[in-house]
């Protein structure tokens, strides 16, 4: 997998196929997660679709064993 980085060395961007494959998803997962507006994303130009490693790490949550499951 190869991570694209644009900008400063801070900020890192991945493809929406990394950031499917990073969390084990499809695509079209991803996709959804973005126009629901659950994760953050920025197009360039038409057609390319770039994920803030932050944003992707945000979406993450720890779940503990004294709370019970809610999506």
């Amino acid at each position: 997998m190869t991570t694209t980085v644009t900008g400063s060395p801070e900020t890192r961007y991945l493809t929406v196929a990394e950031a499917a494959d990073e969390l084990h998803v499809t695509e079209r997962f991803i996709r959804k997660l973005i126009t629901n507006g659950d994760l953050d994303a920025v197009r360039i130009g038409t057609r390319l679709v770039r994920i803030r490693r932050s944003d992707l790490d945000g979406l993450l949550r720890p779940m503990h064993a004294d709370q019970p499951y809610r999506p």
